[in-house]
């Protein structure tokens, strides 16, 4: 089992000098608290006049409508940033009277390095996620901001902006300015941005998958030709690889074409499905994919049904010997188009006891006939109480499990073996007191499940969802869900009515089309409209790969630093307390600055042994 003594190691590297370091400790709240307001605020003030106050935060925050302006003078945005590396922060600007025509640019950084500025926008949380969060206006909508707009008085309005420094950057620092300019009124910060002598890697370490429902997109964005469907479907595509996520299935309009011929065997065409994989795997691609293999059959929480295959049922001498020909035939296609170690088949759910032994008997199937296509099985049952007849590790590859369903995780040690993975999911069913993707909670908790994963040694997180636009059982019949004004999810409980569920789950973006149910006609192609949680998620996946750069760097170490290396690894027990089935308690750090500090130490160690 992992323990956690976990007082920082003081070396005599620069990072871990005798100077005394702020000791980090979980509050254990009752309600979120966006406001930071244990923490004495969060921020600093840039540009006080008598025309508006200007502030600025590190982008692992969720700045609220009324937010108190900071207080600690910042007059120069200062980064700290890797190569390969994508990092924001948030500029707020408090107005006395409303502000016309702002518009808001970054200037004079060096070639190559990319600046994006969106714009904070706000949902209306009405009821809460669980017991943490609150009702309220919340941010979360981050649209592009290349227009000019009145910013009005007594309240912030807040402008998220992303610095992307390409892998070729040398290292040093890069000077640049933030503008912004409205009518009689203009500020100028200046922008400085570190860069570190390193570079992430150009695939993300940790898999994942998140699922792009792109039926979805469709409906929402009224995309009634194939064309249009084309272009909004790469475009997210793209918006997935930017922000180092893996959809599940990136090969919606290019699938392997299956056909099964008179003489018992199948043809498979791997035309499009090649053209695709070319273009979004390998060196700076997507890491994992669901693959879709016919004639398995389903099982989910309510039931399980048997594959078919051909017009012949599982467990039949004629289902075996078409199965066998065609399991042959896509493993070596995969193998081909060099994404067979990236696939996965995800054709169950969340199985309840009766579903076990045919999930058995499907995987024990797939590795007679296709030993290299991974199986892969999310389970909602906890592993604590998890009885023998539900083991089925050993013929599954990656068994994905719900954080709250996670109290035991020394378990995790029983299947890693050669070959295998453990994952860890997020859904309505994570709420408080464990960090979640909902809307309502601090920004921190997306980024805490990732630090999470690596320590626990878990190899891919997944989202059942990114677009889950319309809860459909809690509509009218023919009305869409406006997730610009409810961001809510819903599913159908036992009583056989609608059921919320949380906000945001299932919505990590939005739609272009904010009246869905009153413009019916305009095609919307544009960029994905991402929010607030995928920028802070993306930062998780990053720092998992500075702790697997520091991690690998360790035999290289003096043993003071790799001391202070492995205990840099792990999650101080003072502000995580997540992994002891017997605590009557859990509980995680909310203040940011932690990470903060935190990975600043490992990057600082990263550079003394590069």
């Amino acid at each position: 089992m992992y323990k956690k003594v976990f007082l920082l190691v003081v070396t005599l590297c620069v990072a871990f000098s005798a100077s005394a370091q702020k000791q980090y400790v979980a509050e254990k709240l009752d309600k979120c608290d966006p406001y930071m307001t244990l923490q004495g605020g969060y921020g600093y003030l840039a540009k006080s006049s008598a025309k508006a106050d200007v502030w600025w935060a590190e982008g692992v925050y969720k700045p609220m409508k009324d937010t108190p302006v900071a207080t600690r003078e910042g007059r120069k945005i200062k980064l700290t940033t890797a190569k390969n590396e994508y990092e924001s922060f948030i500029v707020v600007v408090n107005p006395k009277d409303t502000l016309r025509s702002v518009k808001v640019s970054v200037k004079g950084l060096p070639k190559g390095v990319e600046a994006k500025v969106r714009k904070v926008e706000y949902v209306t949380v009405r009821t809460p996620s669980d017991s943490f969060g609150y009702a309220g206006q919340w941010p979360d909508p981050l649209p592009l901001y290349d227009v000019a707009e009145d910013l009005p008085g007594g309240e912030n309005t807040s402008f998220w902006i992303t610095i992307k420094t390409p892998a070729t950057r040398r290292s040093g620092t890069c000077r640049g300015r933030v503008v912004l300019s409205g009518e009689g009124w203009k500020v100028r910060i200046p922008l400085r941005v570190k860069v570190r002598p390193f570079a992430l890697p150009a695939t993300p370490s940790v898999s994942s998958g998140y699922g792009l429902w792109f039926d979805h997109v469709i409906n929402y964005e009224n995309l009634k030709t194939l064309a249009q469907q084309k272009e909004s479907f790469y475009k997210y595509l793209d918006a997935f690889r930017d922000y180092k996520i893996s959809p599940y299935n990136p090969f919606w309009y290019a699938p392997i074409v299956t056909t099964i011929k008179d003489d018992g065997t199948v043809d498979l065409d791997f035309t499009e499905f090649n053209k695709v994989a070319e273009k979004y795997f390998g060196e700076g691609g997507f890491n994992s994919f669901v693959l879709n293999v016919q004639g398995l059959g389903s099982v989910n929480a309510n039931f399980s049904t048997r594959g078919q295959f051909g017009g012949y049922e599982f467990g039949t001498p004629e289902y075996e010997s078409l199965m066998a020909d065609y399991l042959a035939k896509l493993q070596d296609g995969l193998q081909k188009a060099g994404v067979l170690d990236k696939c996965y088949i995800y054709w169950g759910d969340e199985p309840l006891e009766g579903a076990y032994p045919y999930i058995r008997e499907v995987h024990t199937f797939m590795k007679k006939y296709a030993p290299r296509i991974r199986t892969f099985m999310t389970e909602q049952v906890t592993w604590l109480e998890k009885p023998a007849s539900f083991d089925v590790g050993d013929v599954t590859d990656i068994s994905c499990v719900s954080w709250n369903c996670f109290d035991n995780h020394p378990k995790v040690l029983d299947y890693c073996g050669p070959g295998q993975e453990v994952w860890s999911y997020l859904c309505c069913a994570t709420k408080y007191p464990y960090f979640t993707n909902f809307i309502d909670h601090n920004g921190i908790d997306l980024r805490l499940w990732l630090w999470a994963s690596y320590m626990y040694g878990l190899k891919g997180i997944l989202i059942w969802s990114a677009t889950c636009w319309n809860s459909a059982c809690a509509m009218p019949e023919g009305q869409l869900m406006n997730v610009w004004e409810t961001p809510d999810c819903y599913g159908i409980g036992r009583s056989g009515g609608p059921e919320f569920y949380a906000c945001g789950d299932g919505i990590m973006f939005y739609p272009n089309n904010r009246h869905p149910n009153d413009d019916k006609t305009t095609a919307f192609t544009g960029e994905p409209i991402p929010s607030i949680r995928m920028e802070i998620n993306r930062d998780g996946i990053e720092d998992y790969e500075y702790l697997k750069m520091l991690e690998e760097l360790i035999p290289r170490m003096s043993e003071p630093d790799a001391a202070a290396a492995r205990d840099l690894l792990v999650l101080p027990e003072s502000v995580f307390m997540d992994d002891d089935a017997d605590h009557p308690e859990k509980y995680y750090i909310q203040d940011p600055q932690f990470l903060l500090e935190r990975r600043s130490q490992i990057a600082t160690l990263i550079e003394k042994y590069l």
